[in-house]
């Protein structure tokens, strides 16, 4: 358990999953082989199609966040949310049979619609999106039993905030060299880092990056338990809050397609 002993910043360790299963298992494989606990945050066609893949990984002790790509949750209506979110539940559910603890809607947005049916349906934890900059922060709503994890941002090229991971870096035209500049420059005393399986897991300058980060042992990586133990309590509308998306077409400088494969040995 080396890692989770390294410090001095505390991190969450947060896999975003697009139903690319190889790039799930390169990563899960990787963290399980490091010790390092995560969230797999994953979505209904990836529950639908790979199932047995989700449940197995939840055996194994990582925790599964229900996720909805569609769109943002902003100023959703509660039968909305309600439904989405229930629905999501009883899907990571049935393929886990342990209770969904977190959920995440696009861009990790909710509103205080979101709080109230987290606590409806019993989920903990929500994900929002950061607003304190790289420093990521867990809240208490003083009216709601739901814990926010507001997650790292890091901003690129006036285009504005993504989450600390390879999908907003090269969405923004950045570089895996520029990714390992932000990563190491980092003075925070708690992230949320996000890997996306279909980038840094299957294409291998990014998967590099990670790799060499991981290495240097700078963070001590927690559980979703252990990361949100002391959140800070504030009435809802004390928490901070962004709605900021500036970009919404990818305009990377190299095309995923033409990104270098990480060389994977088959059979």
């Amino acid at each position: 358990m080396e890692e989770r002993k390294a410090g001095p910043m505390e991190g969450l360790f947060l896999i975003i999953d697009h139903a690319n299963p190889k790039g799930l298992k390169h990563w899960t494989e990787e963290l399980e082989r490091r010790r390092i606990p995560a969230v797999i945050q994953t979505n209904e066609r990836m529950l639908t199609d790979n199932g047995e893949m989700i449940g197995n990984l939840s055996i194994k002790g990582f925790e599964i966040c229900g996720a909805y790509n569609e769109k943002p949750f902003w100023n959703e209506p509660y039968s909305f949310q309600y439904e989405t979110m229930s629905r999501i539940k009883d899907e990571v559910e049935a393929c886990t049979g342990k209770p969904m603890r977190i959920f995440g809607s696009k861009y990790s947005a909710y509103d205080e619609t979101t709080l109230r049916v987290a606590e409806k349906l019993g989920i903990p934890y929500i994900f929002g999106r950061g607003a304190l900059g790289a420093r990521a922060a867990v809240f208490k709503p003083e009216e709601y039993g739901v814990i926010i994890v507001s997650v790292s941002n890091v901003p690129w090229m006036q285009v504005g905030t993504g989450s600390l991971c390879d999908q907003s870096l090269w969405s923004r035209g950045a570089t895996p060299e520029d990714l390992k500049g932000i990563l190491f420059r980092l003075k925070e005393d708690r992230i949320v880092l996000v890997a996306q399986t279909h980038l840094s897991g299957v294409k291998l300058r990014w998967w590099k990056v990670y790799q060499e980060f991981l290495d240097s042992r700078r963070i001590a990586w927690r559980t979703l338990d252990e990361f949100t133990r002391n959140p800070v309590l504030l009435p809802n509308s004390k928490i901070p809050i962004n709605t900021e998306v500036k970009y919404l077409t990818p305009q990377p400088k190299i095309p995923l397609e033409e990104e270098p494969d990480y060389p994977f040995h088959e059979g």
